[in-house]
């Protein structure tokens, strides 16, 4: 099951538009939001970003997974 942190960080990204910006939304560093999103794409056993020769992009994968990710988040953050 995927971790709530990189369910997180893949929203962050979706909704910053860059790594860079969703990695200092969630106070952590780009390596390790990176590690995040590849442990949670071995889990989905599917990609989530496309990484093409310069730069790094969300792919409609991954915003699909999001928006799941969003709706588990919050029953997550009801239960609390």
């Amino acid at each position: 099951m995927a971790t709530s942190r990189a369910l997180e960080c893949l929203v962050a990204w979706v909704d910053e538009g860059s790594v860079t910006k969703a990695a200092a939304v969630l106070h952590m560093s780009q390596p390790a939001l990176s590690h995040q999103i590849a442990a949670l794409e071995k889990e989905l056993g599917t990609p989530v970003v496309a990484r093409p020769s310069r730069g790094i992009r969300v792919i409609a994968a991954g915003r699909a997974v999001a928006e799941e990710a969003r709706v588990a988040l919050a029953g997550a953050s009801r239960r609390r």
